[in-house]
């Protein structure tokens, strides 16, 4: 799997665009904004929109961060999960990270 992760600053918010390629068609991903790094792992700071592969394995989502929400120096990072949700441990392992620039 491979993908990129694109931001767009807007007046006191943000735009974060994910696009992924090599995923299972069909398949169905939460995804989120955390706080560090993806080599040193925080809390989820912001819930993005679930990123859904279309039936050749690519997939697109935008969501728009509200002000307030500006990345600090300290890091952020964009995390797509294994599964739909957090209904069952094997849906939690990460499947694509990368890391946020600071603002």
């Amino acid at each position: 799997m491979s993908g990129t992760g694109d931001i767009v600053k807007g007046t006191g918010s943000f735009t974060l665009t994910i696009k992924l390629t090599g995923m299972t068609p069909g398949s169905i991903h939460v995804s989120h904004v955390h706080a560090g790094r993806c080599s040193q792992p925080g809390g989820i700071v912001y819930n993005l929109q679930s990123v859904v592969a279309s039936s050749s394995g690519t997939a697109t989502t935008t969501t728009t961060v509200p002000a307030g929400y500006l990345v600090p120096s300290s890091g952020w990072y964009v995390n797509v999960h294994f599964g739909p949700d957090f209904t069952e441990a094997k849906y939690a392992p990460s499947i694509s990270c990368g890391d946020l620039q600071p603002a």
